[in-house]
């Protein structure tokens, strides 16, 4: 189970917390998977940058994260328990280890390792908290820090799992201690990782947690009957953006593919990596509400699609994007124009969210990020290919992608012509259409000014 940090934000979320692991002990063997509280890794990352600007205020930064936790600490536990005094001796260690890192910060060159260090600190503490807090329930339990327990590649900020090697880590260390003692709860930090070879610390990027519960779900599934719960804000995914959509309904069940869908265009509930990873391993997963954990209302993912006589699963869009054409009078093959585009792309960090190529061969259009529109602008305008004598270059940054999503649009006959017909209909301009051979959604590129509508007008037409 993975608690995030809107589930962990101060003491009454604590004790809901506790509740809710008390609903399943006894039923099931319990790995917990916990953030940093709320707002605390946005602390340490103001902390690492002040003190590589050697600025005054990074003091203060730190006795506010120690004032917080200590406040938790006092609010959760009788001071005259155990429990209390080791955490207490484990917030004033860690806070004098990141002073110490601070000062080390000053005397050698910054760097996004010393950085992955200084915020792994936040589910450390924040884990070692609820550890301490469920012993003094009643509730056996034992700290894990998940450096001890899972390998990554060393791309530090962004490392992705070593699956095989965190596998054979964890039936080593964990395993026989869920075989031993089944009744005892293992808390684990989430969202951090080490390498392989030098055990340095990293983070697995945006959703780590998520994707650090998944991990270990994968690690464990020969072993155990495993399924993961991530326990969220929200009842589960909906079939359309509830701020945009005038009406939307909880998706009960829905396959891996087809979430991996949902969170690439827009849905940010769970990161599409870490459902990939409990898609390899077969392992079903359930969205539940932190708020309401007795609820039959939340989302089953399962590697297999489910049948319920809608093709369409939902409807979703990317608000901002900019759209970049490039157009030529000759007939230059794109084969190689479109690898040598991709490659300049990617070699300055430039992510395409979708393609649309002429079949004239002589235009290719892509979406990218609004935010790198002017980077796009430049690299190719002072390209000696693109920019100075082959190609006209046309960038628009006021469009929107919208896409109806589920399996086996591509083979159901009259979504593409329903798509097209409902927003004409409704005097929506289809700019450009991307449809991947996934088989999973059919993309339309439109104005900006148009996508409310257009969430809207496609939602009646296909969910309702």
């Amino acid at each position: 189970m993975k608690f995030g940090g809107s589930c962990l934000q101060d003491a009454r979320s604590y004790t809901q917390t506790a509740e809710i692991i008390r609903i399943y002990i006894g039923k099931s063997r319990l790995v917990i998977v916990a953030s940093a509280m709320k707002d605390i890794t946005d602390k340490l990352i103001d902390f690492y940058v002040k003190t590589c600007n050697e600025d005054l205020g990074c003091e203060s930064i730190l006795n506010n994260i120690n004032s917080i936790h200590r406040k938790l600490i006092e609010q959760l536990m009788n001071f005259e328990s155990i429990e209390y005094e080791k955490s207490i001796i484990f917030l004033k260690k860690n806070i004098e280890e990141l002073t110490q890192l601070g000062h080390v910060i000053k005397l050698i060159r910054p760097s996004i390792e010393i950085q992955d260090l200084i915020i792994s600190y936040g589910e450390k503490l924040s884990t070692f908290i609820l550890t301490q807090y469920l012993n003094s329930l009643g509730i056996k339990s034992k700290y894990f820090p998940s450096n001890e327990l899972i390998l990554t590649d060393d791309n530090f900020g962004n490392a992705l799992p070593l699956l095989n090697d965190t596998e054979a880590l964890i039936n080593e260390d964990l395993v026989p201690l869920l075989k031993s003692e089944p009744d005892l709860t293992s808390c684990i930090t989430g969202f951090f990782a080490s390498t392989k070879e030098d055990k340095k610390i990293t983070t697995l990027g945006r959703g780590g947690t998520d994707l650090t519960a998944a991990i270990i779900a994968y690690s464990l599934r020969n072993i155990f009957d495993t399924r993961v719960i991530y326990w969220k804000d929200v009842k589960g995914l909906l079939d359309a953006d509830p701020k945009i959509s005038k009406k939307t309904s909880l998706l009960k069940q829905i396959s891996y593919i087809e979430a991996k869908e949902l969170s690439f265009f827009g849905t940010k509930v769970l990161h599409p990596l870490c459902l990939d990873v409990s898609e390899k391993g077969n392992v079903p997963s359930e969205i539940r509400s932190f708020n309401e954990p007795d609820s039959d209302e939340f989302t089953t993912i399962t590697k297999e699609s489910v049948e319920d006589g809608n093709v369409i699963k939902a409807i979703t869009s990317i608000y901002k994007l900019s759209m970049v054409t490039l157009e030529s009078d000759t007939m230059i093959p794109l084969s190689g124009t479109a690898s040598k585009l991709f490659s300049l792309l990617g070699d300055n960090n430039v992510n395409l969210v979708f393609i649309s190529q002429s079949s004239s061969e002589n235009n290719i259009t892509f979406g990218i990020d609004f935010e790198d529109s002017k980077k796009v602008s430049f690299l190719l305008r002072n390209s000696d290919l693109f920019g100075k004598n082959w190609f006209r270059i046309k960038i628009n940054n006021d469009i929107s992608l919208v896409a109806v999503i589920g399996a086996g649009v591509l083979h159901t006959p009259g979504i593409a012509g329903k798509v097209f017909t409902t927003l004409g209909n409704n005097n929506i301009n289809i700019l450009a259409i991307a449809q991947g051979s996934s088989e999973l959604n059919f993309t339309a590129i439109i104005e900006r000014k148009d996508c409310v509508k257009a969430i809207n007008v496609l939602y009646d037409a296909f969910i309702i």
